[in-house]
Formats: structure tokens, sequence, C-alpha cells
């Protein structure tokens, strides 16, 4: 069995990413467009941004956690940070 390259695993993550992103609502392409990459945010300041009551951004989040477009943070008080642009 070979082992893949760092170029190939690279090009595997992308390819990842963009099938992450292929499926974004127009909320969750909002989330990502206030976001910067690598700042941590809680679901307030989010939910503030976009217009949305908590329950519905805390909802929009964890499906951009799933798609590993976020990373989550904290377990009481979580933050969520961009990952990727």
């Amino acid at each position: 069995m070979e082992k893949e390259s760092d170029e190939e695993l690279a090009e595997k993550s992308a390819e990842s990413i963009n099938m992450n992103r292929s499926d974004l609502s127009a909320r969750h392409k909002q989330i990502l467009t206030n976001m910067g990459i690598g700042v941590e945010y809680s679901m307030e300041q989010i939910a503030e941004k976009i217009g949305l009551k908590g329950p519905r951004t805390r909802q929009l989040l964890n499906e951009l956690v799933n798609k590993e477009l976020l990373a989550c943070v904290g377990t009481t008080k979580r933050r969520y940070i961009k990952t990727v642009d």
C-alpha cells in the first residue's frame, strides 16, 4: 500500500472542504462572511451580526462545525472559530 504524499493529502483536504461548502445555505454563507479567520466568536455575537435568534443561530453554527468549516472551543462558554476561508 502506497503512502500518500503531503501534496495528495492537501488536495484531498481541499476537495473535502469544497464538498462541504457545496450545500451551504445563504445563512451559512452569511455567518462565514461575518467571521474573521482565527477569531473567536460567541453564539450571541454571531446571532447579533446576522439578525437571528439564538437557537437558530446555534443550529447553523453546529452545522458548520459538522462540515469542518468552524471549530467549537469551550464547554460551558462555547466559542466558534472560522478555520478556513
